[in-house]
């Protein structure tokens, strides 16, 4: 564009399904060139800019003999106008970027020229995305007051409360809106069977299957150390984690390094989504845009002595960090002898690095003009970064020798600045505050989904028959699924589904149903339970006399002699009232049939002290009868803490051993259904199934055979290949080795089992 004909006056203006709103502002700004952010497709509101014959509505319920030509031909435009397009209007981090994009569209244009943002039309993502960028970049913001109010339209008024919330907070929240699990791959090296970096793709069901002793569960074991080491203060020589308890005993360093080299490093990576990162800030969001992929890396072992005269360094702890993009190495850093991590590397060629160095040269807050100015200062700090360990990742980054400190980059100098020295300073300030959000919002994202870890053992918990007075909660009741009846307890809804998956006549057909019932009271029940228990056994006994279904004097005598000793001999302690009520139990177990006895003693119980303690129970159906899960299968008890883990839990990283564990073959078919429903449906779990079922495999592959298809039954969520990863796990001499299974569109295999895995049935009929 020629000079004279330079822009001087450019509106930006979201559009919507009416163009009267637009048109207005074009008028009252005397725009001569216009930016139109409009929504994409052929139904999109692009058609008011650059429709055919008459596209433009005036106002919404207009027939369509009043409508007028597209926006330009109303304003006699011409051909002075861009469009920028937007695939989701309710996305209000997409409607930011494109109208961010817009704004330096029109200084290239002309950066001397007068710039307005019109928000006046459009969804109310695109006016606020537009009104927030607007004013990051000091654009002035129109609103034509005169114009009717609508659904879609931000009045001058609407505009300022809204202003007032904080643009910063908003786009923070813009920045941190859900996005999903980002961690899309883990990768283990030099840890328990695994030798070599084994890559291990998540999705959200993730199903493990090998030969026994093969390593399956090495990986599972290799999140608990992860877990364990983020929640427990950088705890790497660990035995027994939190969330493993009794089922996982890792040993301590020496034990799970590989073949016991107390000189290696283990390895442990994870890639990720970058577009699925939950950014604290924009920016920093804006930054990953064009990244396809990032890789944390760390190694962890212990530290070799360094020289004779420092004590040699047992703690296990972290060697070595790395952060990739697109697999290049960002920045490296290792272990030195102060306890800390040295940063040994920093890419400045990298995309990202080189996009924080135009920052900075874009701001103008420097007397620096060029980014080979810009690199001699940072190659002169980066052998003097450092980092203190936290937990399993490097805390901030800071320069050791200047001890500088972090704080906001509003930093605001002339640029003829003559103290070199200060600007240099901070310039390194500058650059490093801005390097240290974006470590620090990658560590805190692997960090939040990786503390949403579940791991429920293959031995699920079996509690006791009055599960409210038995709760241990110790380590060994979460792995052991003790958590479930927890849950249960408390969630009603959890109830309900985990009731309709027993009662299913399609699934367990069970004629048993969980309920909750009000059991001993939890005030006072100290002091008032000694009298409590001798007055109820008293009239038990009696009741017991009156019941017996003996018309001889003798026995009933010999009847009540015998529960007498049975007290006598319990030497029930009322000073440790929790202590003594398994005893009791037991004493009601062993007089006789005797269900009716025991509900009137928990009532009248009840009745005593009014606060309640809430047990679950089952009822049979059949006789609407009370039982206990003890009184039934153990089928039962061990699927439930499956189903609750799978409906009572959201956006949790979910491990489980052996799901199939004391379940026939059509109900381990079923499971498929229910962690399909779990992880793509709306709590949004993701399952790491550690099994030998190959009924489990087969239902997940008939269901993407059936959405392939479309025949899916109602209700079933569609599934394929993105949701399922299948990997096998090969043993091998030189370390295990992890293949991946993957599965096309219908379901199907697109290899092999290694080794002839589930064949063994082909084998046993043909012989």
């Amino acid at each position: 564009m020629a000079k004279k004909n330079l822009p001087k006056k450019i509106l930006i203006t979201s559009v919507g399904t009416i163009c009267t709103p637009v048109t207005e502002t074009i008028k009252e700004v005397s725009a001569d060139y216009v930016i139109f952010i409009c929504v994409d497709g052929a139904e999109g509101t692009i058609n008011q800019v650059i429709g055919e014959d008459t596209p433009c509505q005036i106002r919404a319920g207009f027939n369509s003999d009043e409508k007028l030509p597209n926006i330009p031909t109303q304003v006699n435009l011409g051909s002075n106008f861009k469009i920028k397009t937007i695939n989701n209007p309710d996305d209000m981090m997409e409607c930011y970027r494109i109208s961010i994009e817009s704004i330096l569209l029109a200084k290239d244009l002309n950066s001397n020229a007068e710039i307005f943002a019109g928000c006046t039309s459009g969804t109310k993502e695109m006016s606020m995305g537009l009104a927030i960028a607007a004013s990051d970049y000091n654009i002035k913001i129109v609103t034509v007051s005169h114009i009717k109010k609508s659904r879609n339209i931000i009045s001058g008024e609407r505009f300022k409360l809204e202003r007032a919330i904080s643009e910063k907070s908003i786009k923070n929240k813009i920045a941190t809106t859900k996005k999903g699990q980002s961690i899309n791959n883990l990768k283990i090296g030099n840890f328990k069977a695994f030798s070599d970096l084994q890559s291990i793709p998540l999705r959200p069901i993730t199903l493990i299957y090998g030969a026994n002793s093969s390593g399956k569960s090495s990986i599972l074991h290799s999140l608990l150390l992860a877990h364990h080491a983020m929640t427990e203060e950088g705890d790497f020589d660990v035995h027994q984690t939190k969330v493993g308890g009794d089922s996982v005993d890792l040993g301590g360093f020496g034990q799970y390094v590989y073949k016991r080299d107390r000189t290696s490093q283990v390895q442990w990576a994870v890639d990720l989504d970058p577009q699925k990162l939950n950014f604290s800030d924009i920016e920093l969001t804006e930054l990953m845009s064009n990244i396809r992929q990032i890789t944390v890396r760390i190694g962890i072992g212990i530290p070799p002595q360094i020289t004779e005269k420092i004590t040699k360094f047992e703690k296990v702890t972290i060697r070595a960090f790395t952060l990739e993009a697109d697999q290049e190495t960002v920045l490296s850093m290792t272990f030195r002898h102060q306890g800390n991590l040295q940063l040994d590397s920093l890419n400045l060629e990298h995309p990202i690095i080189k996009q924080l160095i135009t920052t900075i040269i874009k701001l103008e807050l420097f007397s620096v003009s060029t980014s080979e100015e810009i690199k001699v200062i940072l190659n002169e700090i980066v052998p003097n970064i450092t980092s203190q360990i936290d937990s399993f990742f490097p805390q901030y980054l800071k320069i050791e020798s200047e001890n500088l400190e972090y704080y906001s980059n509003k930093i605001e100098y002339p640029l003829d600045d003559p103290q070199w020295d200060i600007l240099l300073s901070d310039i390194k300030k500058f650059f490093l505050y801005h390097l240290n959000q974006l470590l620090q919002g990658i560590i805190n994202e692997i960090e939040t989904e990786i503390k949403t870890f579940r791991y429920l053992g293959p031995f699920r918990t079996y509690p006791p028959r009055h599960f409210a007075f038995s709760r241990q909660q110790d380590d060994n009741w979460n792995s052991g699924g003790g958590f479930a009846w927890d849950i249960l307890l408390k969630d009603s809804e959890v109830r309900r589904k985990v009731n309709l998956w027993l009662g299913d006549e399609e699934r367990m057909k069970s004629p048993y149903e969980i309920a909750v019932r009000s059991l001993l009271p939890t005030m006072e029940l100290e002091k008032e339970l000694p009298s409590i228990v001798n007055k109820e056994l008293h009239d038990f006994l009696a009741f017991l006399i009156m019941g017996l279904n003996s018309t001889s004097y003798t026995s009933t005598l010999a009847e009540v002699q015998r529960i007498a000793d049975i007290i006598q001999s319990s030497t029930l302690d009322f000073e440790k009232p929790d202590a003594i009520l398994p005893d009791i139990q037991e004493i009601i177990d062993t007089t006789s049939d005797i269900n009716t006895a025991i509900e009137t003693w928990i009532d009248k119980l009840n009745d005593r002290i009014g606060d309640k303690v809430s047990d679950l129970v089952l009822i049979d159906k059949r006789s609407d009868t009370v039982v206990s899960h003890r009184d039934v299968g153990i089928g039962i008890s061990q699927v439930i803490p499956i189903l609750v883990s799978s409906y009572g839990l959201s956006d949790s990283l979910v491990a489980i051993e052996q799901p199939e564990i004391h379940l026939h073959p059509k109900l381990q078919a079923e499971l498929g259904d229910v962690f399909i429903e779990s992880a793509l449906g709306q709590q949004q779990n993701r399952f790491i199934l550690e099994t030998h079922s190959e009924h489990l495999l087969l239902r997940i592959m008939r269901r993407m055979r059936e959405t392939y298809y479309e025949e899916l039954p109602e209700g079933i969520s569609p599934v394929t290949p993105d949701d399922i990863s299948v990997i096998f796990v090969d043993p091998d001499p030189e370390g295990s080795i992890v293949l991946e299974m993957p599965l096309n569109r219908k379901g199907e295999l697109k290899k092999s089992w290694p080794g002839g895995f589930f064949e063994e049935g082909l084998e046993e009929v043909f012989a």
